[in-house]
């Protein structure tokens, strides 16, 4: 009877710690599946959250790439902008431009020396509906373009002084500024320039020749009545800020390194003006000749196509200036 108690014991205290150890193994087993599964669950949360963040960081990149080309575009829309706003000259008349600022620096002596011999003919004063209409015909028959720094009184004279305006601008050659009135009394009162007035009279020339050739129409070629170096002659105190003024429009005031004396002294025929280009031009690289197409020029119109067959017999070619 005993043993049988002790038997059954037994049978009970060992299911008892097989019960014990089936509950410890099943507690075990779910402790570590519930760590290893959050880690690996937080593993992937962190692995899905570096996804985006590299796509955000590559997304960033291109956005500051894409931002950076726009600003050089832009930049170079504005370089564009400035040369499209150049419109002293036509769409044609374009290939034949030399920068201003490159003339301003070769008459300052500031210019590299290249090797290309260049002429630039320049004619002042006009348009005159007597000289100029032979100028033209005779650069047409040369296929030579040159720069026309007209007047505003002489541009707003009359209606066949518009259409001479319009017919430089179309046979490609440039536009220049020379003042509306030319007055020295107006322009430099007391021999000193009036830097208001004469950048009045800057605009209301260029306003004479917008209502001709349209809003469009700008240069950056200034050329002074006396030239700039008239100013420099009589240490004129008003022209550093007449500089600071150009500057601020981008304009360059252009004199010259060569003359055919066609407007001093007393009247020289055709030959004595050749002459007197031969000897400006001298052995010059880059030469900007002074001449005039005002009335009463008519030696100028005559001497023109010698000055231009001894200019291409020297190996120059010839540019406008915008």
């Amino acid at each position: 009877m005993t043993r049988k108690k002790n038997r059954i014991k037994f049978m009970r205290n060992s299911a008892l710690i097989l019960l014990l150890l089936i509950g410890i193994f099943t507690l075990s087993y779910k402790s570590y599946n519930y760590f290893y599964g959050s880690k690996v669950e937080a593993n992937k949360a962190i692995s899905t959250n570096k996804t985006p963040e590299a796509k955000d960081d590559k997304n960033q990149s291109t956005k500051k790439d894409d931002k950076d080309s726009k600003a050089k575009d832009q930049d170079k829309n504005k370089d564009n902008s400035k040369d499209d706003n150049k419109h002293n000259v036509s769409n044609d008349g374009k290939k034949y431009t030399y920068d201003a600022q490159k003339v301003k620096d070769i008459l300052d002596g500031k210019g590299e020396k290249d090797g290309k011999k260049i002429a630039f003919l320049t004619f002042d004063d006009g348009p005159s509906t007597t000289v100029t209409p032979k100028i033209l015909n005779t650069l047409k028959n040369y296929d030579v373009k040159a720069t026309f720094c007209l007047m505003g009184h002489n541009v707003d004279a009359d209606e066949r002084s518009k259409e001479l305006v319009r017919e430089i601008f179309e046979s490609g050659h440039a536009i220049g500024n020379h003042t509306y009135t030319h007055s020295m009394k107006k322009l430099y009162p007391g021999n000193k320039l009036d830097v208001n007035r004469y950048m009045d009279e800057v605009e209301q020339d260029n306003n004479a020749i917008r209502n001709i050739l349209g809003k469009d129409f700008n240069t950056r070629v200034i050329r002074m009545p006396g030239g700039y170096m008239s100013r420099q002659y009589y240490h004129d105190p008003n022209l550093e800020e007449f500089n600071a003024r150009l500057k601020e429009k981008d304009m360059y005031s252009i004199d010259w390194n060569a003359y055919d004396f066609d407007a001093e002294g007393k009247r020289k025929n055709a030959a004595q003006l050749l002459e007197h280009v031969k000897e400006s031009v001298g052995s010059q690289e880059k030469v900007v000749i002074l001449m005039h197409d005002t009335y009463g020029k008519e030696e100028t119109a005559k001497a023109l196509p010698q000055i231009i067959e001894y200019l291409k017999g020297q190996g120059y070619e010839f540019r406008t200036i915008s």
